[in-house]
């Protein structure tokens, strides 16, 4: 018994002897082919950069750290440097890229990379690859004129790597800015911060770039940024925008909230202003953006997008007429005007806006009060929104419908139709409503019009209109009964308002028409509105409306 257990021991210890033996040379082995293959990542980390560039870019970095047994790969303070005189001599032998990047990273991490499969067959390929704090700065150069032969990136890389694959590329935390140098020389800045980008099932190889199923070589491209704010050139106003999500697999890109917020209140604004303008506060919620094509976006600056659509937003804007007019006219500021001239070219099919609350602040220099009118549960749809050339020539009218409760009592429709070919700004307006309280227009009337409507039941308003940047020509059909007005006069030095009697009794006895129709007859009427240049083109909308209610309800030449 005495001699099994000595011989089990023995037998023991030389297992364990060779077993150790066997783990020292496998460490031993990993450590020198570890040193040996880090070497030569190192020499052909860099010569590959710079060969498929020629030379136009180093890639630097602190230290370089392979272990072959867990599959990784880490990079410290790595950078790629863009060698400003290569770049120079190839612009001057027509042979500059226009699409030009650096960037630099605290660490680079390549995580499950089959080290064997790379030095035996040069073939890459790792469960990710991530960049820890990148700073990336991306430049696009019209004037750059490149007469290479262009090739993909499988023909660039397949004389060293016959094939790349990342089950997941991420930068988290990513500092950018992207300039675009137009052909006259002007720059376009776009910076952003804590911007993340994951791509998903990264190939290269002969057959991946024709793979349907891959956008770019990947099969997804998630780009993430939760907020960024810009301050406009006038620095009235910040525009934010929060939770930006975008999926190259859905072709789709979400923002949580657009707003545009003013930077100081009404006051201040003013102030600050120092001529009429209008004040706008707006919060436009769950923005999604469908079929967007991001590579007319980036390489030719083309926003192109099946549908957009918004599923709820607040538009207060203010405007105060006590300040004085500025200077020159509001001539080619229509808003199919304003979209032709649009630096960015532009196409999206439809716009969806699902409810919006929508008011109008006017301040009255006559009575220095604050009248408001206001749109609620307003739901637009706009179409053939493109003030691209091509895109004109087969639908030459961008058309907007609209529907919603005109204080809080009127039910409104409206169809606004611009066209994209008539330089003078040309429009069509349709619209109606329904069924409303004329008392309900009290809190804009009283203010701007010291008018008070005591009653009135409004059955329908029909009106039709067309018209240019200098005059609109209308069709209004108005039906109401029991037309009662009070006209005011403020009280000075305070917020009321006095009934002036001996004028209301003239007005509601001689002058006001009670009821349309009267006697069997309707009274239909065509206005016909000359625009102050000065004012904007909803401005006209509403004095070409508001000429045919007045004809209606008054008589034309109506002594008030």
């Amino acid at each position: 018994m005495m001699q099994q257990q000595s011989f089990i021991k023995k037998y023991w210890k030389k297992a364990l002897l060779t077993i150790g033996i066997i783990i020292l040379l496998i460490l031993a082995t990993t450590w020198y082919l570890s040193l040996q293959w880090s070497k030569q990542a190192r020499l052909q980390l860099r010569s590959y950069v710079q060969e498929m560039s020629d030379s136009l870019y180093t890639l630097q970095y602190a230290d370089l750290n392979l272990n072959i047994l867990t599959g990784s790969l880490a990079l410290y303070n790595v950078s790629l440097v863009r060698d400003a005189a290569i770049y120079e001599k190839l612009q001057q032998q027509h042979k500059a890229p226009k699409f030009l990047y650096t960037f630099s990273a605290d660490r680079v991490n390549l995580h499950y990379f089959k080290v064997l499969r790379y030095f035996r067959h040069k073939e890459l390929s790792a469960g990710a690859l991530e960049f820890h704090n990148p700073s990336i700065v991306l430049e696009l150069n019209s004037q750059n004129i490149d007469t290479t032969v262009h090739k993909d990136a499988y023909q660039n890389i397949n004389k060293k790597i016959h094939s790349l694959y990342l089950g997941s590329l991420l930068l988290d935390n990513i500092n950018l800015k992207y300039t675009y140098v137009k052909k006259d020389s002007s720059l376009v800045i776009t910076q952003l911060s804590q911007l993340k980008v994951h791509v998903k099932d990264f190939l290269i190889d002969s057959l991946a770039l024709n793979d349907p199923t891959r956008f770019l070589y990947a099969h997804n491209y998630e780009i993430g940024l939760k907020d960024y704010k810009y301050r406009t050139p006038d620095s009235l106003y910040w525009l934010h925008i929060r939770d930006v999500n975008y999926s190259a697999a859905e072709q789709t890109l979400t923002i949580g909230q657009f707003s545009v917020d003013p930077r100081y209140n009404k006051q201040q604004f003013d102030i600050r202003a120092k001529t009429q303008r209008d004040r706008y506060d707006v919060q436009l919620n769950n923005i999604t953006l469908y079929k967007l094509q991001p590579r007319l976006l980036l390489e030719q600056q083309v926003l192109w997008a099946n549908k957009l659509d918004i599923a709820t937003g607040n538009v207060n804007i203010y405007h105060n007429r006590m300040l004085p007019m500025p200077p020159g006219n509001k001539l080619g500021q229509y808003p199919n005007q304003l979209l032709l001239k649009l630096a960015l070219p532009i196409y999206i099919d439809t716009l969806i806006g699902q409810k919006a609350e929508v008011s109008y602040t006017e301040i009255n220099p006559k009575t220095q009060e604050a009248g408001k009118i206001t749109f609620s549960h307003l739901h637009g749809t706009f179409r053939n929104i493109t003030n691209i050339d091509s895109m004109i020539a087969k639908k030459s009218h961008f058309i907007a419908d609209m529907d919603a409760v005109l204080m809080n009592s009127g039910k409104l429709k409206a169809r606004f139709d611009f066209s994209l070919k008539d330089r003078s700004g040309a429009f069509a307006v349709s619209g109606q409503v329904k069924s409303m309280d004329g008392k309900e227009l009290n809190p804009i009337l009283k203010p701007l019009a010291q008018i008070e409507i005591k009653s009135c039941q409004i059955d329908d308003v029909t009106f039709n209109m067309n018209g240019n940047e200098k005059e609109a020509d209308g069709e209004v059909n108005f039906l109401y009964n029991n037309l009662k007005i009070n006209i005011l006069k403020k009280e000075e030095g305070t917020h009321e308002y006095k009934k002036k009697g001996l004028i209301t009794l003239f007005a509601n006895a001689l002058v006001i028409k009670d009821s349309n129709p009267d006697k069997g007859e309707t009274r239909i009427v065509y206005p016909h509105f000359t625009r102050d240049p000065q004012k904007s083109f909803f401005n006209l909308v509403w004095k070409t409306l508001f000429t045919g209610l007045k004809e209606v309800a008054l008589g034309k030449n109506a002594p008030i």
